[in-house]
């Protein structure tokens, strides 16, 4: 090969590789115990948090750090005839203690808060990956 095309030829690699995307981020295998159960109490846990009563959360485990959980939750409520409520939306859970993001403009640099920096990315970056 001569020089000048050793140089394009790294040239071409440089920018390929510089215009690959990291791979998604890694979700808990839902189909272990740990993470299941992990599921059903946080599912347990969050319909009093978010919906302030009775209701039921579809929960979706995305990562854990010591004692905190952070899971994306879907929640409905079951207040009575006429009465609907829900939640659609990441959370941190420290033990029982449940943090919910801001609304609005504040959302994201609220996620971001919440939640390691890549998970946080994958968050606001691809929603619907994250949901139960």
């Amino acid at each position: 090969m001569t020089g000048r095309a050793i140089i394009w030829l790294g040239l071409a690699v440089g920018l390929l590789g510089g215009c690959s995307e990291p791979p998604p981020y890694p979700l808990p295998d839902r189909s272990t115990p740990a993470v299941q159960a992990e599921e059903q109490r946080l599912a347990a846990l969050l319909p009093t948090e978010l919906l302030g009563g009775p209701g039921t959360c579809r929960v979706r485990l995305l990562g854990q750090e010591g004692s905190t959980s952070f899971a994306w939750a879907h929640c409905e409520g079951t207040g009575g005839p006429g009465l609907a409520s829900g939640v659609s939306e990441p959370v941190r859970v420290d033990g029982d203690r449940v943090t919910q993001p801001l609304d609005g403009a504040e959302n994201g640099p609220s996620v971001r808060r919440m939640f390691p920096e890549r998970l946080a990315a994958a968050v606001l970056d691809d929603p619907e990956r994250m949901m139960p």
